[in-house]
């Protein structure tokens, strides 16, 4: 999530993002959109941003959908409780359902999407302790203790960069 948004606030293309975030875990959701304040702000990038835990209003009119879902976020989405199977496919396939049609679809996770869909392996995994330690890091830049500038220019030449400036050649080049 880090290296999407740190992407995301250096990419300053022909006209300016309209980006929507959701997830269904709402304190995670809060900390991911502050730092994205953050981060746009310090690369002084012009994008909107808007936050939502309805994954409808987040694709509503969608031209890209960055598709990056965890475990969590696919319980709360569907209120499958820990000691049920994993929900993330059937969580996966309600989201792309709503998918408005000829929208470009990157897929950040290793589980296949049930549309066409260009997938990047990017960014690296993290295990299990990386993203416990998140929400912390996210604080750590919030509250000025690092510097968010640092997280911004290791992911400033990122290869989502790329396909947002030409989605359709991603589409293209997939298998």
């Amino acid at each position: 999530m880090l290296p999407v948004v740190a992407s995301l606030a250096t990419f300053f293309g022909e006209r300016q993002l309209e980006i929507a975030f959701f997830d269904a875990d709402e304190e995670r959701l809060d900390l991911v959109d502050r730092f994205a304040r953050l981060a746009f702000a310090t690369t002084k990038a012009p994008h909107s941003l808007r936050s939502t835990y309805d994954p409808s209003e987040a694709l509503e009119d969608a031209d890209l959908v960055i598709v990056q879902m965890g475990e969590n976020c696919a319980r709360k989405m569907l209120g499958v409780r820990r000691d049920q199977p994993d929900p993330t496919e059937r969580a996966l396939q309600e989201l792309m359902s709503k998918v408005p049609a000829g929208a470009h679809v990157l897929n950040l996770i290793n589980d296949p999407l049930p549309v066409n869909y260009f997938a990047m392996d990017w960014p690296p995994e993290l295990t299990e302790g990386q993203k416990r330690a998140v929400p912390h890091e996210i604080l750590r830049y919030l509250n000025g203790e690092d510097y968010v500038y640092n997280v911004i220019k290791e992911h400033a030449g990122s290869p989502l960069k790329a396909w947002l400036e030409d989605p359709t050649f991603a589409a293209r080049s997939n298998p």
